[in-house]
């Protein structure tokens, strides 16, 4: 990702204008300062981080935006508001990275918000390459084709052929798929394709597929909608079949080593190798009752910034289902200043930074979608900030 290495770093008076940039305030803890960067309707923090020979600038991962030429020009006009002294720096690359909002680059709300959507939708989750998500989009035209990924580059590239392609059923997603699935509605959703998902067998918590997610996943599809596992792991497989079979009623479908009509790069290496590739298929039998859509999560209450900044960083609240760890406190100004917090399900978690400014916090970069963990956390967070 892009990031310079500076020796030194002129001090800005904020707000400050470079050009097209706005550098808006300057936030501060004891390991780190984060400048609140604006550029056009995108608002990101650029990051300090003090290194024996100098300074590391670089991108906050939170807040990072999904398109990375947005960040390379608020690197590349922050280095200069600054004069900075550059010691590395890999900001000036003329990689074709995308800068201009895409049609197909949505965020939850759009799906919390959608309330027309007639047609069927089909969601893959990590998409990886894309190959898969585009064959289909392109042999399923009547159908729209939800992608969700965390991966950057991997977004910018099937952003970049969806539109050479003109792929309007297609939309991208950089989110937590496990979280994604409770903003679409009851019955929507004709197929949801998990194709080899990282295993993390070491921590399992992590993935993909577990109790939670199989029941919100048979909670928008169809009734003989699908969830297709397809995996390279043994012991994904064999974990995967038991949350399924796990079910009061299940109807699962089983097949080995079968192949597409298209395949990733790592499959073709894979199928070379001779390892086996699971298809596991659980299919949808029951119609699920309608469900509002998630709303945002607001702080109703004003808040005193040097009552919060008083309470004890590193904080952590538990319930049985929910949890929220407040992470730091950093100092804006007199009457301005911010938590970061990690919040919600265990097994999926949030993670966000809640601004005050003038008593008044709201959640950056993104607002909080009342997901069940999300609304539990969300109400412990606010108890405990008036506490």
């Amino acid at each position: 990702m892009p990031n310079f290495h500076a020796s030194s770093l002129t001090p800005l008076s904020y707000p400050h204008h470079e050009e097209e940039v706005v550098f808006v305030w300057e936030a501060t803890s004891k390991e780190e300062s984060l400048i609140l960067t604006q550029l056009d309707s995108h608002q990101f923090f650029i990051k300090q981080l003090k290194r024996p020979k100098g300074t590391l600038v670089k991108g906050e991962k939170i807040t990072r935006p999904s398109q990375v030429k947005l960040l390379q020009k608020g690197l590349i006009a922050y280095e200069k508001a600054t004069a900075a002294s550059v010691l590395f720096s890999n900001i000036h690359s003329t990689k074709n990275h995308h800068e201009n909002p895409s049609f197909h680059l949505k965020t939850p709300a759009f799906f919390a918000n959608d309330t027309t959507q007639a047609q069927e939708i089909w969601v893959e989750v990590g998409f990886g390459s894309g190959r898969h998500l585009l064959h289909q989009a392109k042999n399923n035209p009547d159908v729209l084709h939800v992608g969700i990924e965390i991966h950057k580059p991997s977004i910018e590239q099937v952003i970049k052929r969806a539109e050479h392609e003109e792929l309007d059923n297609l939309l991208v997603v950089d989110y937590d798929a496990r979280i994604l699935l409770e903003f679409l509605p009851a019955n929507s959703v004709g197929r949801i394709f998990v194709h080899f998902p990282i295993p993390w067998d070491k921590k399992p918590h992590r993935r993909v597929i577990s109790e939670g997610f199989v029941e919100e996943a048979l909670r928008v599809l169809k009734v003989e909608g699908t969830l297709e596992l397809r995996t390279d792991s043994d012991a994904y497989y064999a974990y995967s079949l038991e949350v399924f079979m796990a079910l009061a009623k299940a109807k699962v479908r089983i097949q080995k080593n079968m192949d597409l009509a298209v395949s990733s790069k790592y499959e073709d290496r894979w199928k070379r190798m001779e390892k086996n590739i699971y298809d596991v298929t659980l299919v949808n039998q029951h119609k699920s009752p309608l469900t509002k859509a998630p709303t945002p999560l607001i702080f109703e209450t004003p808040l005193d910034v040097q009552t919060l900044k008083n309470k004890t960083a590193d904080t952590t609240l538990r319930g049985e289902n929910w949890f929220v760890h407040v992470e730091g406190w950093y100092h804006i100004q007199e009457t301005h200043g911010m938590l970061k917090v990690a919040f919600g399900a265990y097994d999926r978690p949030e993670h966000r930074y809640v601004i005050v400014e003038e008593g008044k916090a709201r959640y950056f970069p993104e607002e909080v979608f009342s997901t069940k963990a999300n609304t539990l956390a969300h109400g412990a967070l606010v108890d405990w900030m008036h506490a």
